[in-house]
């Protein structure tokens, strides 16, 4: 009896030990969102205490600011709280207000709802304006509705009003994060808070003493805090009114007044709980120098390192809507219809350093890009049309033979380029001059190894074909770092694409893998049974979510290579195998999107199946309706054009002049003429299916063009063939 009794009391001990043990490791903390807009990451550190802070914890990264439809601050804000790019693009469509008797009434009879402490009276017209105009199908407020299903409150303190010819011009913009989707929010002080100082912008300044307060106040009272400290906002917009002197005294004294603020927030947090720190929009002045990405630092436990999330995959790169998301996750929450993701923490000492070199990187590369890209199509474009009216012109050329040999190694030139923008980032050169140079270095060394090894035009074409498609291959495997890095790829400050094979290089995986194999079957380095497999390696590498995730590429690509495959086993076409092409292609989207989903890889695959199954057909609408209207958008402004429209021309052409040259070339290089018959019909199926296929496109018809291009001229020119 003893014994039991001296066991039960033992076991009664051990749980009393645990019970305390377990709840409060899972304890959820609370969250403080601090917002010092229109500020850079190099400034933010130059506040005393979080430049300590930051020496000894907390993790840095840069986020991309894009909204829909559009880039500004009011839809940086409501991307944020909506966890997708949302639109609220008209400032007279915001009004947020602390409820008193006579707009409790007008907000209840306006949305149908009860009026929390602060309520956004046009809530409607907000509303009306994301769905109206919106092209993702954000809900806005997405954020603070899942908050308050779940029985969790959240405050707004700060704003950032200014004062304009003697008017109080009201902007209480944190409220599009903080508010649920009818526009309310529990508690807080957006009114009471700033106080006149003539010594600071518009003669208004936060009151930091009231903050104080008001931040211990809320915190007590609820979960969630969200603050705006207004005074950054304030300095930027006054910024043109001041001298070099007095901008320096006023954003001293911001920042003297902001330090004061963020040591009595670092001190009264406990150790479960999360502090934001961010700037929604970058300032003006950064704006205008393409340094568009915004900081946000998180400070949650001791850990050190740099942010980075499924929405980008790459390291101390985030998005504005993976705000939303992360804080949901801080209390195990989460909200399915938000497209942002969950931040991934990862550990490194040299934070700082680190985002700002790939910062460095990042605009450079987006600083010459436009550049760059447009000479590089300019001459691929005009290189065509000169072959073209010379080969037309031939009987008028004294010396035409010597002119032909120049104008074909000019040509080759654009086969050589895409490779050479995804081989110069392993030099890692970060400024302007540094990496075009790079880019100019690489292409002279690709050209002399090609006219070294092969003295054949399609052979040497063959060979840069082969290792461009081999190099992204081994890239897709290990992570896309050359294409994120490239300039011909995407740019996280457009933020259309951060990871993957962009739709550039989409085109190039389609037409340049089939002219390779082509060349390859026709000097018989390979036998033809080896094509399907090396076309399903290519596929599987760029269109897998954990490597190429390209879902128009996987399209394009599989229906391509497939019709390739049919054409060199000469099997007879007719209608059944070509609508087995497009339910081949079919299956294999729908394979990797379970792939997807399995592996929770959340590439854009998974998201946009997963806004199938909450939205329904509309979101298959959605989708492919800004598809269309992307490429209605490139077919009227984008460079790439010219390569498609030169080329539909040179095609058109060559159909009629010489006369039946396109059948002298199938029956001379017949491999090579089934290529750029499937090359062609991928670039079709890419300009339905991709938002992005007249990119593509363009860029497969390099690979088309270019040999038809040169095996002309060696014909008509150098073997001088009759017509």
């Amino acid at each position: 009896m003893k014994k039991k009794i001296v066991s039960l009391l033992a076991a009664a001990l051990i749980l009393l030990v645990s019970i305390p043990k377990y709840s409060f490791a899972d304890e959820k903390g609370k969250v403080i969102f601090i917002n010092m807009n229109r500020t850079n990451l190099v400034s933010m550190l130059h506040i005393p205490t979080l430049e300590h802070e930051v020496q000894n914890r907390g993790y840095v990264g840069l986020m991309n600011i894009r909204g829909d439809k559009g880039t500004d601050d009011r839809r940086s804000y409501a991307s944020m709280g909506a966890g997708g790019r949302a639109n609220v693009s008209t400032e007279q469509n915001i009004n947020f207000e602390k409820i008193n008797k006579e707009t409790e009434k007008l907000f209840k009879a306006t949305t149908g709802k009860s009026a929390k402490i602060i309520s956004d009276l046009s809530i409607n017209k907000s509303i009306n304006e994301n769905v109206d105009n919106g092209q993702y199908g954000s809900t806005l407020g997405a954020l603070g509705q899942t908050l308050s299903q779940n029985k969790l409150k959240t405050s707004v303190l700060g704003n950032s009003d200014i004062i304009e010819n003697g008017e109080l011009t009201k902007n209480r913009n944190i409220g599009l994060v903080a508010m649920d989707q009818y526009g309310r929010i529990d508690a807080g002080n957006i009114d009471d808070i700033n106080i006149k100082d003539a010594n600071m912008p518009f003669g208004i300044s936060t009151d930091y003493n009231k903050l104080i307060k008001e931040t211990k106040k809320y915190y007590k009272e609820t979960d969630v805090v969200f603050v705006d400290l207004g005074d950054t906002y304030r300095l930027d917009n006054y910024r043109l009114n001041l001298n070099d002197e007095t901008y320096a005294s006023m954003k001293k004294r911001i920042s003297n007044h902001i330090d004061k603020y963020l040591k009595e927030v670092l001190a009264m947090v406990g150790e479960n709980d999360t502090v934001y720190i961010s700037s929604a929009f970058p300032s003006d002045l950064d704006y205008k120098n393409k340094r568009r990405l915004s900081p946000i630092i998180k400070f949650k436990g001791e850990g050190k390192g740099i942010l980075s999330s499924a929405t980008t995959r790459r390291e101390g790169i985030v998005a504005n809507l993976d705000v939303g998301v992360d804080i949901l996750n801080e209390f195990g929450l989460e909200n399915k219809a938000m497209l942002g993701r969950s931040y991934n923490l990862v550990e490194k000492d040299d934070n700082v350093s680190y985002v700002l070199d790939e910062y460095e990187k990042i605009v450079s590369v987006s600083d010459i890009r436009s550049t760059v890209v447009n000479g590089f199509v300019g001459v691929i474009s005009i290189s065509w049309i000169i072959g073209m009216i010379a080969i037309l012109l031939r009987n008028h050329f004294a010396h035409k033979e010597k002119v032909f040999i120049v104008l074909k190694e000019f040509i080759k030139l654009g086969i050589i380029m895409p490779l050479s923008f995804l081989i110069a980032p392993i030099f890692n050169f970060k400024q302007p001059i540094a990496i075009a140079g790079g880019i100019l270095l690489t292409t002279l060394v690709l050209y002399l190894i090609g006219r070294k090894l092969f003295k054949d035009d399609i052979k040497q074409m063959g060979f840069f074909a082969f290792i461009t498609i081999l190099v992204i291959t081994i890239d897709s495997i290990f992570g896309t770092y050359l294409m994120q890095n490239n300039i011909m790829s995407y740019d996280a400050i457009i933020g259309a694409r951060y990871y993957g094979i962009g739709n550039e290089y989409e085109g190039v995986t389609i037409a340049c893998a089939i002219f390779a194999l082509a060349t390859l079957v026709t000097y018989n380095k390979i036998p033809k049974w080896i094509v399907p497999i090396l076309s399903i390696i290519i596929l599987i590498t760029s269109a897998y979510p954990s490597m190429g995730a390209n879902v128009g590429g996987a399209i394009s690509e599989c229906v391509a290579y497939l019709l390739f495959i049919l054409l060199i086993f000469d099997v007879k076409l007719d209608f059944k195998k070509v609508l087995m092409l497009g339910v081949v292609a079919v299956g294999v989207v729908a394979a990797f999107a379970v792939l997807d989903i399995v592996s929770g890889s959340e590439s854009h695959l998974s998201v946009f199946v997963n806004q199938i199954l909450l939205n329904g057909p509309s979101a298959i609408f959605e989708t492919f309706g800004r598809k269309i209207q992307m490429n209605i958008k490139l077919a009227q402004t984008s460079v790439w054009v010219n390569i498609l429209l030169a080329g539909i021309g040179i095609i058109a052409i060559f159909i009629f002049r010489p006369s039946k040259h396109f059948r002298d070339i199938a029956r001379k290089y017949p491999v090579l003429f089934k290529g750029f018959v499937s090359s062609m019909v991928g670039c079709i199926i890419t300009l339905l299916v991709n938002d992005s296929g007249i990119v593509a496109a363009a860029t497969a018809s390099i690979y088309i063009l270019i040999p038809i291009i040169i095996i002309s001229i060696n014909m008509i020119i150098f073997e001088k063939q009759e017509y």
